[in-house]
């Protein structure tokens, strides 16, 4: 790599806040004035593209999802999605964790802008959109209670009123032959469902244990809190805090 002609594609286009630092034979470091939101700067390297001619190859050795691990794992196949999808809507590849982008020399300057623009977007996974949020709060919950809760028997999509099946449990589990009934929810309508569904069991004299998962339990509003704490046996206020307890809980609360 011609460091000087890098040097040279940068000052036409930027006039203060580029550096560039030969860390290592052949691989530079660039310095550029982007941030993540805690004030540090985004890492970004440069090297030779083995596609040769006048490509650069802009990449992160791993830093990035290094930095999102320590606040999010890529552990299901929802997350992986999104993953997956910020990476191809900003045109950068994945090598083992190497997030990088070969970009020919007239575009340098735009694929850096690229690149990092891409970086922060993996590194805010966990901000995105609450739709998004919810579909691997759900998916989570899933994988949770199918592995580690297991010796539950856990069973999906329960409707323990056979002449009421517009609302279910989402799931069964069972212990001491007591069936508990574990709710995930996420808004205010599902904290409605689940609180309307617990008095119909309760009118019904159906026994049962009910668990209530949140995704975050002070995003409910007052009214709906209040429903499901008079209704509702256990309550989890975050999905961690069900994976804390729960395999202690169950045996103590169906015993």
């Amino acid at each position: 790599m011609d460091i000087n002609k890098v040097k040279n594609l940068l000052c036409d286009r930027a006039k203060t806040g580029f550096e560039v630092y030969e860390r290592r034979p052949g691989k530079y470091q660039l310095i550029v004035p982007i941030c993540h939101e805690d004030g540090d700067m985004v890492d970004i390297y440069l090297q030779d593209s083995p596609k040769g001619g006048n490509h650069i190859r802009i990449c992160d050795y791993g830093m990035a999802l290094m930095r999102l691990s320590y606040t999010y794992e890529i552990s299901t196949d929802s997350r992986q999605r999104i993953f997956d999808s910020i990476l191809i809507n900003n045109g950068v590849q994945n090598d083992r964790g190497n997030l990088y982008l070969d970009a020919a020399s007239e575009m340098f300057y735009e694929g850096i802008l690229q690149f990092a623009g891409c970086v922060q977007k993996v590194c805010n996974m966990r901000y995105w959109s609450r739709e998004i949020v919810r579909s691997t709060f759900y998916e989570d919950l899933k994988k949770y209670t199918t592995t580690e809760l297991q010796s539950f028997t856990p069973k999906p999509d329960i409707y323990p009123l056979p002449d009421y099946d517009i609302i279910g449990v989402d799931w069964s589990l069972t212990h001491n032959n007591r069936n508990l009934y574990l709710f995930g929810v996420h808004s205010n309508d599902k904290a409605k469902n689940a609180a309307i569904l617990l008095l119909e069991l309760q009118k019904a004299n159906l026994p049962f244990i009910s668990l209530i998962v949140h995704e975050d339990m002070e995003e409910l509003g007052r009214k709906e809190r209040l429903y499901l704490t008079r209704n509702a046996d256990k309550q989890y206020p975050s999905l961690n805090d069900f994976q804390e307890m729960a395999s202690l809980d169950i045996p103590r609360l169906a015993s």
